[in-house]
């Protein structure tokens, strides 16, 4: 924290004093089970959330639509030119699986060493709603900047942003009988600034700012090679093995790029994407490169605590993970998985893959250039496209990340860690759809522990983050409310 003779927001005392009231209130939100992959508790979830918003100063409604509420809250400034911020956040959670592994139960939040333990604890529950945490401390302070603040929580996330996409494209279905307007996101259209919070900060514990986010395309890989399962004495050799000819197009997305391949005497998994096409119109800047170089050269810390055999390659660590694109391998099915063995030659074989986008590159151009390459490489197989998020990127020189840094660094008290984008994905380019907010800035600003072990058995967040996201808030908007237009 920073120091506290020198307050980072003129509403740090009423944080402190209700700091309680603000975990409770949280507490209570977590307790709901809303895992939009089987619908548990959204409904539930969405009249929560709305509660808490409007408990906390803001005018809150639910937004209906095909697939869950989305839930929107506002503050609306007495000065017509006051800026407008929106916030970004969602209700939903990933599913609890495991229970066994969980060393409490995930949907009861407890606390363990200055840390609350539950789903949705850092994703994305614990992150939101500091924002209205915020708002209420700095009107319990009388010192409500002059902001106009607009909190949008969607209840999708987890499972495709199909709701979120929905309402940001107008489509037929979605009903938002709050909106001033019929164009698409009538109520969000006049945002001047994009501020998520969410994922978590980087792994040295600083604050931290991601200018964007890598997208995402999910797709899976069928091949059907006999009637049956045969016997692999009886037939082995001229028959196709489909678990062995999948693998063999799974292996082709990959090679080393030039000059990079490790020095071992055993293989590995590839280093760049082999697919024609694939890299096209990718965008990196040299302010990109500039600030993956700043980056603390961390990577031997990340093989030892990971245990790691090896890196699939010898470049700066931070430069292939944040500036280019994967394929991964999720998970593979063929065959006798049971105990001891089974002789047999699968008849099929399945593989669910991800792909990691940069910047320049769309999820439906991507899945074509996959689908030529499997059909050069095997046309037997059957790919099949699942979800995906573009990826989303705001220029590194953009001024409306003056507030932002000096919020982080008054609250935390360190320099924050600028990143170009973040190594996993949200939907926060989908905001870029509607025309008002093509040119929006759009900045993911983490509150969470770097090891909130979200989307993992005994997710957390740490409690002394949960408070400095609430300061952080407080902060920007008042440095947002002082700034240049």
């Amino acid at each position: 924290m920073s120091d506290a003779s020198t307050p980072a927001t003129a509403a740090d005392p009423a944080i402190a004093e209700r700091l309680d009231v603000y975990r409770e209130s949280l507490f209570d939100l977590l307790r709901l089970p809303t895992v939009s992959a089987t619908g548990e508790g959204m409904d539930a979830g969405a009249d929560a959330v709305r509660d808490l918003l409007a408990d906390h100063g803001l005018d809150a409604r639910r937004i209906e639509t095909d697939r869950y509420p989305l839930v929107y809250g506002e503050r609306v400034a007495d000065d017509p030119d006051a800026p407008t911020v929106l916030f970004y956040g969602h209700y939903d959670v990933q599913p609890a699986e495991h229970p066994e592994q969980w060393e409490s139960p995930p949907f009861e939040p407890t606390v363990r060493d200055g840390s609350v333990y539950c789903r949705g604890a850092g994703d994305n529950k614990g992150q939101f709603t500091t924002h209205a945490f915020a708002l209420d401390a700095l009107a319990a302070a009388d010192a409500v900047p002059e902001v106009t603040v607009k909190l949008l929580v969607e209840g999708g996330e987890e499972s495709g942003s199909l709701g979120l996409k929905a309402y940001l494209d107008g489509e037929a279905g979605v009903d938002d009988p709050g909106a001033d307007s019929d164009a698409p996101a009538a109520a969000v259209r006049d945002a001047d600034l994009i501020y998520v919070a969410d994922g978590p900060q980087h792994r040295s514990g600083r604050p931290t700012l991601i200018y964007g986010n890598r997208g995402i395309l999910t797709f899976q890989l069928d091949l059907e090679t006999a009637n049956a399962d045969l016997h692999s004495g009886n037939f082995g050799g001229p028959v196709p093995n489909a678990a062995t000819e999948l693998a063999e197009v799974v292996a082709s997305f990959t090679e080393y790029g030039p000059g990079t391949e490790p020095d071992r005497g055993y293989p590995s998994g590839g280093d760049r994407v082999a697919v024609d096409g694939f890299h096209d119109g990718i965008e990196v800047t040299e302010a990109d490169r500039e600030l993956v170089d700043r980056l603390p050269d961390d990577a031997d810390e990340v093989r030892e605590e990971l245990d790691l055999t090896h890196f699939t390659t010898e470049r700066d660590y931070y430069e292939r993970l944040l500036l280019e694109p994967t394929i991964t391998v999720n998970g593979l099915d063929a065959g006798y998985q049971g105990e001891g063995s089974k002789t047999v030659i699968p008849r099929t074989a399945t593989a669910k893959l991800d792909s990691r986008l940069v910047p320049g590159q769309d999820p439906d151009t991507a899945f074509e250039r996959i689908r030529e390459h499997v059909a050069d490489v095997h046309p037997d197989v059957e790919v099949s496209k699942g979800t995906g998020f573009p990826p989303m990127k705001t220029p590194v020189d953009s001024p409306a990340t003056t507030p932002v840094l000096e919020a982080l660094s008054a609250v935390w008290g360190e320099d924050p860690v600028e990143l170009p984008v973040l190594g996993g994905s949200l939907p926060a380019a989908f905001f870029r759809r509607v025309d008002a907010l093509a040119d929006v800035p759009v900045l993911v600003v983490p509150y969470a522990n770097p090891d909130q072990g979200n989307h993992s058995p005994n997710e957390h967040l740490d409690l002394d983050c949960f408070e400095n996201g609430i300061r952080t808030t407080a902060a920007f908007l008042e440095r947002v409310a002082e700034a240049d237009p």
